[in-house]
């Protein structure tokens, strides 16, 4: 990570001439993908701005509330902590840069120590604003102390486990919210906010007259744990936990869901569901179904953060993650609420 001071101005050139470089020193022989493909057509109307954007006739969300879940790129860069992998994830936060990305939520370090990932998420003008990290389970307990310091370390403040287990019981999920409530309260204590992020089975098990969505909001306090709504996840499980048979009517109870959690939402993922066959898979931010400008006024106040997600199609070559980045953030830039 020597050598590259000027990586705060990298161009499409001079992606083109890292990777070249990277190539010819034998570092990317095990990349799970190609090198970064140009972003598709942005979202929005008006005449192209500096930097390749477009103009917007909507509000938008402001740039400084949207963010990406690294995630997005995960099958890109890989799950590897040598040189190789450093070297894509450079990739990455140079066409983010690029793109107009400043903020991210992470999801691994790949290997770099918390001040290393620090030190080069600032050479590109990006913040590490939240991040998934296992915070483990009451039979599996974390290093919480150590998540806390390279929090610290990191700049970031939200921060939570990518999903919750999938109990059985409702005896798990309540001993679970409560081993979260003890974390969230730490948190708190050192200035950090823990959060649960969803998937669909937290609205799809069922316990008489709860989910477990119900149980985790009940056992723990407000103030020690948060909520980053993923608005797929949640159409998906409360749709299918209704029987409804289409995003529009799915993404209404999504809506309710946001209204009766007011201010207890504070970050959201935001990716797409295609449309047909109810539920349709992941599709990009502003190509599928989902009706992002009711979700978004749904929601008691503006959030701390728009986080684009993507989960990758892993050994699907069709999918392109900068695509998926590019069109999101021009959507979400540009989004009328």
């Amino acid at each position: 990570m020597q050598g590259l001071d000027h990586r705060r101005h990298v161009t499409w050139g001079g992606l083109i001439a890292i990777v070249a470089a990277v190539l010819c020193l034998g570092l990317v022989a095990t990349a799970p993908a190609a090198k970064p493909a140009k972003a598709g057509k942005p979202a929005g109307a008006g005449k192209p701005a500096a930097g390749g954007q477009r103009d917007c006739n909507g509000r938008g969300v402001p740039v400084s509330k949207i963010s990406i879940q690294e995630w997005t790129f995960a099958e890109y860069i890989g799950f590897g902590t040598d040189a190789a992998t450093q070297a894509r994830l450079e990739q990455v936060l140079a066409f983010l840069h690029e793109t107009g990305y400043r903020n991210i939520e992470l999801f691994t370090l790949s290997g770099l120590t918390a001040e290393q990932m620090r030190d080069l998420l600032d050479e590109y003008g990006i913040k590490a604003r939240s991040r998934h990290v296992d915070v483990g389970t009451p039979a599996t307990p974390s290093d919480f102390d150590q998540i806390l310091a390279d929090n610290k370390t990191l700049g970031i403040k939200f921060f939570g486990s990518g999903g919750t287990p999938n109990f059985a019981t409702a005896a798990e999920w309540t001993a679970y919210a409560e081993y979260l409530d003890g974390l969230g309260e730490q948190a708190r204590k050192a200035g950090q906010r823990l959060m649960i992020h969803n998937h669909n089975w937290e609205f799809e098990r069922i316990f008489g007259d709860r989910s477990a969505y119900d149980i985790l909001l009940e056992n723990t306090d407000p103030r020690n744990v948060v909520l980053q709504v993923d608005l797929y996840w949640s159409t998906r499980g409360l749709g299918v936990a209704s029987g409804a048979t289409s995003v529009d009517a799915a993404d209404d109870l999504s809506a309710d869901l946001l209204r009766q959690l007011r201010n207890r939402v504070q970050l959201a993922h935001v990716k797409d569901m295609a449309t047909g066959a109810f539920p349709g898979r992941i599709e990009i931010v502003g190509e599928g179904g989902i009706d992002f400008p009711m979700l978004f006024d749904a929601t008691h106040r503006p959030l701390r953060y728009y986080v684009i997600e993507h989960d990758p199609r892993f050994g699907d070559s069709t999918f392109d993650p900068f695509e998926a980045a590019a069109t999101g953030f021009e959507y979400l830039r540009c989004v009328r609420f």
